[in-house]
């Protein structure tokens, strides 16, 4: 986690901290939430470095890939907001990251 905090220059917020400890990577039903691999790869760090190339904000850490946007956590804020790279705003959808991971695994369950 720190490495990755170094690489992106960043400091991640505790919750998401606390996912990477207890989870590292995974999702459900289609919902991928990007962290940590069994193998020690940042995944995360690839992504938003990927993103960043395409005009992403340095505050912002992608955590979930939805093809036409991403879900990014803000590092000052601790919200999770979605990013186009057609459009380039983002726009606030949860208030921190549990109340993300909590909304897209319930929309998971429901559309089992």
């Amino acid at each position: 986690i720190l490495r990755a905090e170094k690489e992106l220059n960043v400091k991640l917020p505790d919750q998401y901290c606390w996912f990477l400890k207890q989870y590292g990577h995974g999702g459900i039903n289609g919902i991928e939430t990007y962290g940590i691999g069994k193998n020690g790869k940042t995944i995360f760090v690839d992504k938003t470095l990927q993103f960043r190339v395409y005009g992403l904000e340095n505050d912002k850490i992608v955590i979930e890939n939805c093809d036409e946007w991403i879900y990014c956590l803000d590092e000052k804020s601790g919200t999770v907001v979605m990013w186009s790279q057609y459009d380039k705003n983002c726009k606030t959808v949860y208030k921190d990251f549990l109340d993300y991971l909590n909304d897209r695994i319930g929309d998971a369950i429901e559309n089992m």
